[in-house]
Parts: C-alpha cells; structure tokens; sequence
C-alpha cells in the first residue's frame, strides 16, 4: 500500500459529499491570529526562561551549573520552535500582505538566526521541487544519525557545513547572497548587543546559557527535527545520499503536547505539507479531516501516523 500522498492529484479526492479536494483548498485561508498568537507565545516563552534563569542564579548562585544547563536546552528548544515559522513566512502565511508578510519575518522572525526571507524561500522551494534527490537544498537528513553526528550538530560543525554549502549554492542570485549575508552580520550584532548588555549587569550566567542554547541546542534540535522528518529508516549508514536518490520521504506525527511543540508550525503534519506546500499550517487538520473521507487518502493517513520517538528509535538502530 502506498505510504505517502506524493501522485495522488487534487482532482481525485472528493469527500462525501463529491466535493474534490481542488474546490476545497479554495476555502482554506490561514488564521492568521493563530499565526501571531503562536509566534507571540514563543517569545513569551523565551522571555520567561530568561527571566528565571537570571532571577534564580540572584537568589541561588551556587546552583549556577544547573541554570546554565536546563536554561539553554530550553532556549535551544524555544530557539526551534520560533524558527519553525520562518518556514510559514517563506509560503506568504504570516500576512494576507506579502509586503507586510516578509517585513514581520524579516524583524521578528528572521533576524535572530541571521537569515534573509528571500533567500530562505528560494532555497526552501527548491527542497519542495526537489526532495529526497541530490538537488535538495535542505539535506541535513542524508546524514545517518550516528553519535559521531550529534557530537557534530551539538559543537555546531553541522551547522557551520550547512552555511558554507548554502553560501556555495548556486540557487540564489549575486543580490540574495549579499542580502543574506548582511542579515547574518545583523543577526550576529542582535546576539553581541544581548550579550553585551548581559555582560555589564553581571548576568554572566545568563549570557552563558544564550550562547549555549542559540548557537548549540538550537541547531542541534532543529536538525534532529528535519532527520525525523524526512530520514528513510531503512537507510543504512553507509550510503552517500549526495550521490543517490534518498526517496520522497515525509511524515505524519501523532500530536501530544511535546511533539505538537517540537513540530510546531504544522510540521507533524509535515507528509500532508508537501502535498499542498501552499496551505498555512492553521488548516493541515482541515486538510487531514478531508482526507480521512476518502477510502483511499485515509488508508494512508492512518497507516503513516508515527511518532517522533519511534523513528528516532529505529534511526538510532540503524545498521
């Protein structure tokens, strides 16, 4: 049976009542207070673990160890979780104006991870054109998940490849590369000016703990997320994926209140997001209970449904 939604046309799936799925999608315009109020809730988030970090070293120093290590695994986190909605920004779901979609991005979104809109969207498009084949540009999942690779995505090697290869790709023009790296240096000031400030009221702990969660909890997360996402559990960890079809592989997460973070911005739903790429992530439930009418769409749903704790077992177990 087939295990994903890649070949099946929008015209061939009709619900009940014989509405196909191409008249449907018409209707599913993104909340966008959903949007905001999401993203908002990241930054509270952050805030909140800032502000503990820095009040419980005050009152309990000796402890500073304990804050340091529990506070950048959630900065990291929180760090991943807010980056996950560059990734609506980059499909115009942030704001019904595209002006005003990418300018909200590029302050509040973008800005923090150094990162241009424009550049993003051309290379993330490219990964939807071209996903599980040597032409994709978000490749973190050709990498088998071994330990020798999680010590390279905790110390930021992983990370600091994937920049030299994105500023090597040939995808973006001369102007979207300088664009981008004028975002990376104003990303890099953003992090110097809290560091500095942090720095010169005494918080040194807290300057600890965003650097360790920002440089390498954050990327440690996100690139564990995308092997989840897309990684073939039946890869060994021999095999070249730069070199060989990996396969069009994407996933459909069982929501808890973790994965629903960890994945958030519809990523749980990531196998029903590259079927319609388009679609805000604030009606992928609306797309999967549409789905569900049809005999042949829902018996993939139901037999794809994972978890990210399963997968991450049988990638860990791979040969």
């Amino acid at each position: 049976m087939q295990n994903n939604l890649e070949g099946i046309s929008f015209d061939e799936v009709t619900d009940k009542t014989g509405i196909s799925y191409a008249v449907f999608r018409t209707t599913l315009l993104p909340r966008y207070t959903k949007v905001i109020s999401d993203i908002i809730k990241g930054y509270f988030f952050l805030l909140l673990i800032s502000c503990l970090v820095i009040l419980l070293n005050q009152t309990y120093p000796s402890l500073w160890w304990v804050y340091i290590s529990a506070g950048s695994i959630l900065i990291g986190y929180i760090a991943a979780y807010l980056a996950l909605f560059i990734h609506e920004a980059g499909h115009y779901n942030v704001h019904p104006d595209k002006k005003i979609n990418d300018s909200l991005a590029t302050f509040f979104l973008c800005l923090p991870f150094g990162l241009s809109m424009k550049a993003y969207r051309k290379i993330h498009w490219q990964h939807h054109l071209y996903l599980g084949t040597p032409q994709d540009t978000e490749t973190s999942y050709f990498n088998p998940l071994t330990k020798l690779f999680i010590l390279e995505t905790l110390t930021g090697i992983h990370l600091l490849r994937t920049m030299l290869k994105k500023e090597n790709n040939n995808v973006l023009t001369k102007e979207q590369k300088k664009e981008s790296s004028i975002m990376l240096i104003a990303g890099f000031l953003l992090h110097a000016i809290i560091l500095a400030l942090t720095f010169l009221t005494g918080h040194w702990t807290f300057a600890i703990t965003w650097i360790l969660g920002f440089g390498f909890f954050f990327p440690f997360f996100a690139t564990i997320r995308q092997i989840l996402e897309h990684r073939d559990v039946l890869a060994d960890h021999a095999t070249n994926f730069n070199k060989i079809q990996h396969g069009k592989i994407s996933r459909l997460f069982i929501h808890t209140i973790l994965s629903s973070s960890f994945g958030a911005a519809g990523f749980t739903r990531h196998m029903i997001h590259h079927w319609d790429p388009q679609i805000s992530y604030t009606r992928l439930k609306d797309i999967e209970d549409f789905l569900l009418y049809n005999k042949k769409t829902a018996e993939i749903i139901h037999s794809s449904k994972t978890s990210y704790s399963s997968v991450l077992k049988k990638l860990l177990a791979a040969p």
